[in-house]
């Protein structure tokens, strides 16, 4: 099943590398977080993604993938659970083969310079 959310990387990505037969493979791997209103309260729960891409879109993305970050995802998805330390089940979304668009801008990344006063002509275009 294919679907697409937004949410924010709860940790920076973790890139590894697979070996498959006799082929090597880079997988980056991010925990997003999914914020969900409910409709009748202003309540929200919060839904956990582990999104996984792999070989040169891995390599190039993992530097760009750090926690607090807001992103969209689209990928295959499949209900997953694991348990905690203390014997609870949590449930959580592995997303395969995902694409990510970033909706924000990197903290580190300034702004640009804009001149103090724009240069305005006199006067009207139908003048």
């Amino acid at each position: 099943m294919k679907i697409t959310f937004k949410g924010n990387i709860g940790k920076d990505a973790v890139l590894r590398t697979v070996t498959n037969g006799d082929r090597q493979d880079s997988v980056c791997d991010i925990w997003v977080a999914e914020n969900i209103r409910s409709r009748n309260s202003d309540t929200q729960k919060t839904l956990w993604h582990k999104v996984t891409i792999w070989r040169k879109y891995a390599e190039t993305m993992a530097q760009y993938l750090k926690t607090g970050r807001k992103i969209e995802v689209s990928g295959n998805a499949e209900a997953k659970y694991y348990t905690t330390k203390d014997g609870r089940i949590m449930p959580y979304v592995a997303v395969q083969n995902a694409e990510i668009e970033f909706l924000d801008r990197p903290v580190t990344e300034q702004p640009p310079e804009v001149a103090e006063e724009p240069e305005v002509e006199e006067g009207y275009p139908w003048d």
